[in-house]
């Protein structure tokens, strides 16, 4: 899935081209275990190495237009586009409804009516880690083993902090996002992770829901809702579904959250945790309240897991 836009990262790092004729290009190409079947060969100009872009699109879970009247390639994945130019060695990437210009190391270029970009290109957008060995450029996950162990199989508390300590920075949105609107005085910010779960979660930030779900070793946001304004009880808005401008499908969770919940005015934060039943009764388990650097209140535990609560996640999906 992911692979499209990753092998445009994937030669980058794999050598460090002079601009010589010396310089050769991987012949393969193998993402997430699997080759890439390149119909057209990779090629090196001045020394960097460009891949034919339609050819990688499906291997790598991307799509790729081509506007004849604009001369422009577009490349699609999730809800977010990159344009391209030939001849120009910048790209336009709209990601989250903010549009950013990306500075290429090489130019784009058209060869036999082919749109070649660098490999480089696609793997800084979206993070894949890239790897070379031989004649052969592995175009990897964004997550390392060691995160990918926390994550899928570790202990509850550590994969739930990865996740929020990750997710919400390095999030892609499989819908058009939602604009932003801060319309509440101060700050909030709510995780809510099914019970037993780390991979899958809800975040409420000010008067925003969405839920984030780990595809492929992303975290990539599936729905996204407004809670209304002026009602004091979010978590029962959320928790009853009386929410407006929903994108997306919204999943249907019928058990336990395990919450956690930072929010704050001026110098004023307030940390609570605990647990939410499908009908809002809320169970709070411990709480920190903090004035400027001074604590004023701490009771209870803030772990990121109930006591005795087992993961429900024993592997990958």
């Amino acid at each position: 899935m992911k692979k499209m836009l990753v092998v445009v990262a994937a030669a980058a790092g794999l050598l460090a081209a002079s601009a010589t004729s010396h310089a050769a290009a991987p012949s393969k190409i193998v993402v997430g275990g699997k080759p890439v079947q390149l119909v057209d060969p990779l090629v090196v100009d001045k020394g960097r190495i460009l891949v034919p872009l339609r050819a990688l699109a499906d291997s790598l879970g991307a799509s790729t237009t081509w506007n004849q009247a604009a001369k422009t390639a577009t490349v699609r994945k999730w809800s977010e586009t990159s344009t391209l130019i030939p001849g120009k060695n910048t790209a336009y990437s709209v990601k989250a409804n903010q549009t950013h210009k990306v500075t290429l190391d090489a130019s784009v270029k058209l060869v036999h009516n082919r749109v070649y970009v660098p490999l480089r290109f696609l793997a800084r957008l979206y993070g894949y880690r890239v790897a070379a060995s031989g004649d052969t450029a592995f175009v990897n996950s964004p997550l390392t083993a060691s995160e990918q162990d926390t994550l899928y199989k570790g202990e509850l508390a550590k994969a739930r902090q990865f996740a929020m300590d990750k997710g919400s920075k390095n999030a892609h949105y499989a819908i058009k996002p939602i604009p932003y609107s801060h319309e509440r005085e101060g700050f909030e910010t709510a995780y809510f992770f099914p019970i037993g779960e780390a991979n899958r979660f809800f975040l409420i930030t000010d008067d925003t829901v969405s839920f984030y779900e780990v595809k492929d070793d992303f975290f990539v946001v599936t729905w996204q809702a407004r809670i209304p304004v002026g009602q004091k009880d979010t978590d029962q808005l959320f928790m009853d579904g009386k929410v407006t401008d929903a994108a997306g499908i919204k999943p249907e969770i019928k058990r336990e959250f395990f919450f956690y919940r930072t929010s704050g005015l001026v110098t004023s934060t307030n940390i609570t945790a605990g647990k939410i039943d499908p009908d809002g009764k809320t169970a709070v388990t411990g709480v920190k309240r903090i004035v400027g650097d001074e604590v004023k209140e701490a009771s209870g535990s803030l772990a990121l897991a109930l006591p005795g609560e087992v993961r429900a996640e024993a592997t990958k999906e």
